[in-house]
């Protein structure tokens, strides 16, 4: 191993930059890639090198370490997008970021990351699977942030597979976007989980700018007054809901952390209060729910019975107040629901011009479970639809529609 080599098995010649002990090749023959380094390319020297007796490459089998990283890569987006799914209640899919824009960055940062675009919490955001090399120093995390957000103007998320403590507060106090999934994530104004910390309160570990939809379904099925749920364990309420209990249990989180909800020990179970009234609660809560629609877009749909839709939009407006429905139609469904009908093909993309076609509204929610009894969107969710709307008509006919509402007792 020693003829023709420098010291511990480095080529020589081979430049300061890609210089790795060979105690250390171990490691990274799962976290760097050897293209990036000239000067130790297998092919240079035909001779098969054994690293710690676990992989032999060769001109053969070279690309073995190529496959390893981009696996260990795919399975790390794949663990994040699950946790992320599991905190917020919502899918999350991403996005092979577009060749135009990876032109944009610089060449070590797609050379050093695999790139993905997301939304996440009704934000959008560009995923850096960390792929080879060493991980980034929190300081060089900070710039390539900083480089991405001015070339690229989207807030980074940095997901690593582990980091040490000290390395992890360094990130926080920089406020540099990153992930370790199941372990922590620390989205500025989104969203922070750390599983390490479940003895802090709920105020200090969960309080984002608006909450997710698990929390505000949970939320607005009070406030409609759908059941009586005074006594309702969180496993009840994931059931109800659709939700996973770890969901159920971190919107409560979320809305505590607001001062919306309590939970109190009753018996066995956990249970939860409101302690205003459901009005108050409504106003209290309004600055952070947050619109439902993820996209509208026009298609046709062949069977509606198979679906679970509900009427939505100016279309559901009409029928709750006096002001006109316009032209076409439109009808919400839950996210997964609109992507299953487009893999089934029961739906299909049409042009806004199309008359035979529907506004289609792909809700962060399924709508079904806030109206389970009619073909309509409830009101407090069609509110929030709709908001953001500027035609005075709509806004009066919005705020008509919650004077009249009825609020539970």
């Amino acid at each position: 191993m020693m003829d023709q080599r420098g010291e511990k098995g480095v080529t020589r010649g081979m430049c300061k930059s890609a210089y790795t002990p060979f105690r250390h090749w171990r490691r990274e023959v799962v976290t760097s890639n050897l293209m990036d380094h000239p000067g130790c390319l297998p092919w240079r020297h035909p001779q098969k090198i054994c690293l710690s007796n676990n992989i032999l490459h060769d001109t053969k089998n070279n690309g073995i370490m190529h496959k390893n990283v981009m696996a260990m890569a795919m399975k790390l987006l794949d663990d994040f997008v699950k946790y992320v799914s599991e905190l917020t209640g919502n899918s999350v899919y991403p996005r092979v970021l577009s060749e135009e824009k990876r032109n944009r960055l610089p060449i070590f940062l797609s050379r050093s990351y695999s790139l993905y675009t997301a939304t996440i919490m009704g934000r959008d955001y560009l995923i850096l699977i960390h792929e080879r090399g060493d991980y980034p120093t929190p300081a060089r995390a900070e710039t390539h942030a900083e480089t991405i957000k001015n070339s690229l103007g989207e807030q980074p998320v940095f997901v690593f597979a582990r980091l040490d403590a000290f390395v992890r507060d360094r990130l926080i106090k920089r406020r540099v976007p990153f992930a370790i999934p199941y372990q922590h994530i620390f989205l500025p104004m989104a969203l922070v989980d750390s599983r390490e910390q479940s003895q802090r309160s709920s105020r200090d570990e969960i309080a984002p700018d608006v909450v997710s939809a698990p929390a505000q379904v949970l939320l607005l099925y009070h406030l409609l007054g759908i059941g009586d749920t005074e006594h309702w364990p969180l496993k009840h309420w994931a059931d109800v809901l659709s939700y996973s209990p770890m969901s159920i249990s971190r919107a409560w989180k979320e809305l505590a952390a607001h001062d919306l909800c309590s939970a109190l020990d009753e018996g066995r179970a956990l249970v939860l209060r409101f302690p205003k009234s459901s009005r108050e609660t409504w106003k209290r809560a309004l600055r952070i729910l947050q619109n439902p629609v993820r996209h509208r877009t026009a298609a046709t749909i062949d069977d509606p019975d198979s679906l679970r839709i509900r009427r939505a939009g100016l279309t559901a407006l009409a029928e709750r107040t006096l002001i006109s429905g316009g032209g076409r139609g439109t009808v919400a469904m839950a996210m997964r629901e609109w992507s299953a009908a487009l893999d089934n093909k029961l739906a299909h993309r049409a042009s806004r011009f199309d008359e035979n076609s529907m506004f289609i509204e792909a809700w962060r929610y399924d709508p079904a479970v806030l109206s389970p009894e009619e073909d309509i969107v409830d009101p407090l969710s069609l509110y929030l639809s709709l908001r953001g709307d500027p035609d005075e008509r709509i806004q009066g006919a919005l705020e008509d529609m919650i004077d009249e509402f009825q609020w539970p007792t």
